[in-house]
């Protein structure tokens, strides 16, 4: 039983990344993203895409659903909607960084449309160096290690309610303006579990290496 959908697009994504693939996860190459597939030997469960930057020819053999050029989606906002159409309640996107900063946003707002399309899904996206994860109205728990920064924003509006337990500086009941970022560059100096949790509103979060 596939328990996880992995979305795979055509940005940053090296061998590692593919690595965090596994057989129980339903895979979605968005656009250039077969691309990253195919070279890795990966066939996924279904193509899609306007495919204005896929290179080749696309397999006869996997389930395709062709986008057209002008469309309001970006074709891994389409993916993500297949996946939760399919019920799954756990994403992850490889892929989704790149050089462009407006396409970069635009999978940070993928990862909040996806958890807040039902209870309980949770999504996050891995590129060299980071991860980020986005959380409305609920809490989660990331392991930082000693090399790593954790930055925790307002998204999409004021945040209220936010806790933040275990890290070198923490918050309680506090409200996080997109305005004003005081959440940046957060650390755990020993290493350890953060609790990270929104009352009422989305966090825009990111775990990343010091020396990138």
């Amino acid at each position: 039983m596939k328990n996880r959908c992995v979305i795979v697009a055509g940005g940053d994504c090296c061998v590692a990344h593919i690595g965090l693939i596994a057989e129980t996860d339903y895979v979605i190459a968005a656009d250039s993203g077969l691309n990253i597939l195919l070279d890795n030997n990966i066939k996924p469960d279904l193509i899609v895409g306007d495919f204005d930057s896929f290179k080749g020819e696309l397999p006869s053999d996997i389930e395709t659903i062709k986008l057209p050029e002008k469309k309001d989606d970006t074709d891994l906002l389409f993916a993500g909607r297949v996946g939760v159409e399919k019920d799954f309640n756990n994403f992850l996107i490889l892929g989704g960084y790149g050089s462009r900063p407006d396409q970069n946003f635009a999978m940070y707002s993928t990862l909040l449309w996806l958890v807040k399309s039902g209870k309980g899904i949770r999504a996050s996206a891995v590129s060299t160096g980071f991860e980020v994860t986005v959380i409305s109205n609920s809490l989660i728990e990331l392991y930082i290690e000693t090399d790593e920064y954790l930055s925790v924003f307002a998204f999409g509006g004021d945040a209220y309610g936010v806790e933040l337990k275990n890290a070198d500086y923490e918050l309680t009941d506090a409200i996080l303006t997109p305005e004003f970022p005081v959440g940046v560059s957060n650390c755990k100096s020993e290493g350890g579990t953060v609790s990270i949790s929104v009352r009422s509103g989305n966090l825009l979060i990111f775990k990343l290496n010091k020396r990138i």
